[in-house]
């Protein structure tokens, strides 16, 4: 299995993560293993054994078993019986995560423009000129922030199980998607036309419009984002 980083305290292992952040050990637990993952320092394909991830994380088994649960239901690790656990996530199925990505939320939108209530589209709006004010001042943390709050609302408005435990899903690739916001140059104000764009369609309870808007927004985002890596694996084939 491939070696997970720890620090050390006393001969002692210890989580990369806070201990004293009010999160239970599973969450701390489930957080460092994504991160990992996301960052690939748990790179893809790699074997992971609850028994050693937990010797290195300083944990017993249950919490590492809890993580890796949430972490298939997203995605980003396979178990098969007999065969064991690894990582699932790959940089190759990125631009596939996208598309995904793009009609899920695509329909997300469709949805919410008929169901979304005057006071979720007040939030939204609100949202929006949050959206509006970090763009300004290109305050990335808050832009990354409020996207998240945004897209949540929209599925929350969908108000369709199946389709908010679709989107659940693919929660790896969204966080993966987080990380790289904060680290590579942004088109804030292309998002900010779009976030506009689809709340403009959802005022006018316009469904077809706002699952056009949200899909040419997700597609802009995935080529933005991982432009690099689409171009490397392109060059590879």
């Amino acid at each position: 299995m491939t070696s997970l980083a720890t620090k050390r305290g006393r001969g002692k292992r210890e989580l990369l993560v806070p201990a004293d952040d009010g999160l239970p050990v599973a969450e701390r637990v489930y957080r460092r293993l994504r991160d990992a993952i996301a960052s690939g320092e748990l790179p893809p394909r790699g074997r992971l054994s609850e028994r050693e991830l937990s010797a290195q994380l300083g944990v017993s088994t249950s919490p590492v078993k809890a993580a890796l649960a949430r972490l298939e239901a997203e995605g980003m690790v396979v178990t098969q019986p007999r065969r064991g656990t690894w990582v699932a996530f790959a940089p190759e199925k990125l631009s596939e995560m996208g598309l995904i990505r793009a009609a899920l939320e695509g329909v997300v939108a469709r949805l919410a423009a008929a169901r979304i209530t005057e006071a979720q589209l007040a939030t939204l709006r609100g949202i929006v000129e949050e959206l509006r004010e970090a763009t300004e001042a290109l305050d990335t943390a808050t832009l990354v922030e409020a996207n998240e709050r945004y897209h949540t609302l929209l599925v929350e408005a969908a108000d369709n199980v199946f389709l908010a435990n679709a989107v659940g899903a693919l929660r790896g690739y969204y966080l993966m998607t987080q990380r790289r916001m904060r680290t590579v140059p942004l088109e804030p104000r292309k998002a900010q036309a779009e976030h506009e764009a689809i709340l403009a369609a959802l005022v006018a309870r316009n469904g077809a419009a706002a699952e056009a808007a949200m899909r040419a927004h997700i597609a802009r985002t995935v080529e933005t984002l991982w432009a690099e890596d689409l171009a490397k694996l392109s060059r590879k084939r």
